[in-house]
Formats: structure tokens, C-alpha cells, sequence
């Protein structure tokens, strides 16, 4: 039998350290990074129903920081999160069986508090089955983050079942308008599966940051730092807000998870 409690400790993987940058210019400073650290925790099992199922625990730990200058202001991030196969395609039947954080009302911080259990008559852990599983199960991990002035959106309930999504929105008068912060999030993705290989799965973070101008004296200060960043963006994309606000775009990333081994 495992020791649940053990679960996090025993059985985390770090499969990436994504880092993501942003040229500047004007308004958009010396530049932005951004650097996510991204754990999984994988487990198969066999349920109560008699059907195998992978369970998927993934977090991202997340220090950003967008450079903004003059009388430009970080509005929000945005996250997208999906459980995708070995082409970048959404895994059919994935259930998203739970995210944190939840959305914010008037709080200066969160903790994450995902506490999730399953029951298996057998099943494994990790990449090799090494430990096998009987009873219950739990997933859980808590962080605390401060994030003052910072309202979180929880936009997964209104997605497709499958999306782990969140919207961060700053105030004008956060400090995260000049310094960096951090935000963890966790999600646990269930696929129906087999004894026999298994597929490589994958977790897609698309990410964003929106910036806007709020001087109000037209749009020449807004254009000329998107004319000066254009020629360096690479893969990242300038998505235009209205007048004089953009999504800054960035590459999307697939960070290869740990799929447990089914004999």
C-alpha cells in the first residue's frame, strides 16, 4: 500500500523550466520575462466501475514580470492550459477534474487547495510500475501567494471541460506594474486508458500579457513602441486592444509529461 501522504514528496516530476521573453521599446520598457516551472504528478488506476483511468496532476509555478515604461500599464495575463497528445491535439474524453486557484473577491492572497481522491483496486505510478496502488488515492498541494491588487478570473467552468484557464487582472496601481510577481496554479486532467503502452501526453500553456497606453492623447505613443518591438518579436504575436492596448502573444508551449507504465 502507498503512503498517500507521500504522494507530492515521492512522486513529483520537474519536466520543464519554460522562459519566455518579450522585446521593448518605449512604452514597453527594457524588456519583459517570464519563467514557469512546470511539476506533474501521473498515476493509473483501476476504478470501482472497473475502468482504467490516467490522472494527470500538473502545476505552474510562474515569476513574471512585463517592463512597462512611461504611461503604459499591464492590464492582465492570461492562461490556457490543455492536455494534449504527441501532435499538439486535444486528448478526446479528457476530463478536467479540478483547478485551483478559484477566482478572487476582494483578496490581497490565495492558497491553492486542491484535495482530490480517487479510488483504485490496482494501478502505478509514475513512469515505471514500481509502486502499485490500492484504496485511495489523493492528490493535494497547497501554495500561498500574495498578490496584492491583483483580481484572479477563474475562466475554467466556462470553457470546453478540458481547458485550465485563468485570467489575472492588475490594478494601475499594483506593484506588479514594476516588479515581478508569482502565481501557481494546479490542474488534474483524467483520460480514460488501458493496461497495455500508453501515449505520450503533454500539458500546452498558452500564455499572454495585455498592455495598454493610458495616457489618453491618441495613439501615436501606443504605435510607435508596437513599430519598434515589430522587428523583434520572433514567434511572439501583437494582438491589437482597441486604440491603444495589445495582447502580447507568446509562443505556445508543450511540456512533455511523465505517463505512468500499464503491463
Amino acid at each position: 500500500m502507498v503512503d498517500t501522504s507521500q504522494l507530492y514528496k515521492n512522486f513529483a516530476h520537474v519536466n520543464s523550466l519554460v522562459h519566455q521573453t518579450l522585446p521593448g521599446g518605449f512604452g514597453m520598457g527594457g524588456g519583459s520575462r517570464y519563467q514557469h516551472a512546470i511539476q506533474s504528478w501521473a498515476v493509473t488506476g483501476k476504478s470501482a466501475d472497473d475502468m482504467w483511468y490516467s490522472y494527470y496532476m500538473v502545476e505552474i509555478d510562474s515569476i513574471l514580470f512585463t517592463s512597462v515604461d512611461g504611461t503604459f500599464k499591464l492590464h492582465e495575463y492570461n492562461y490556457d492550459c490543455r492536455l494534449v497528445d504527441a501532435n499538439g491535439q486535444i486528448v478526446p474524453l479528457t476530463e478536467l477534474v479540478a483547478v485551483t486557484p478559484d477566482t478572487t473577491q476582494g483578496s490581497t492572497s490565495y492558497t491553492t487547495s486542491m484535495s482530490e481522491s480517487f479510488s483504485a483496486s490496482g494501478g502505478f505510478f509514475g513512469a515505471d510500475p514500481t509502486a502499485t496502488i490500492g484504496g485511495s488515492v489523493t492528490f493535494g498541494h497547497s501554495v500561498t501567494r500574495s498578490v496584492p491588487d491583483i483580481g484572479i478570473n477563474n475562466r475554467s467552468i466556462t470553457s470546453d471541460g478540458q481547458n485550465a484557464s485563468w485570467t489575472l487582472q492588475v490594478a494601475g496601481e499594483a506593484p506588479a506594474q514594476h516588479a515581478s510577481m508569482e502565481f501557481t496554479a494546479q490542474m488534474l486532467f483524467r483520460v480514460p486508458t488501458k493496461p497495455g503502452p500508453q501515449p505520450n501526453y503533454g500539458v500546452k500553456l498558452e500564455f499572454n500579457s495585455q498592455v495598454f497606453d493610458d495616457d489618453e492623447n491618441g495613439t501615436g505613443y501606443h504605435d510607435r513602441t508596437c513599430a519598434l518591438m515589430m522587428p523583434q518579436l520572433g514567434t511572439t504575436k501583437l494582438v491589437e486592444w482597441g486604440d491603444r492596448g495589445m495582447y502580447c502573444v507568446l509562443k505556445p508551449e508543450i511540456i512533455k509529461l511523465v505517463t505512468p507504465v500499464v503491463p
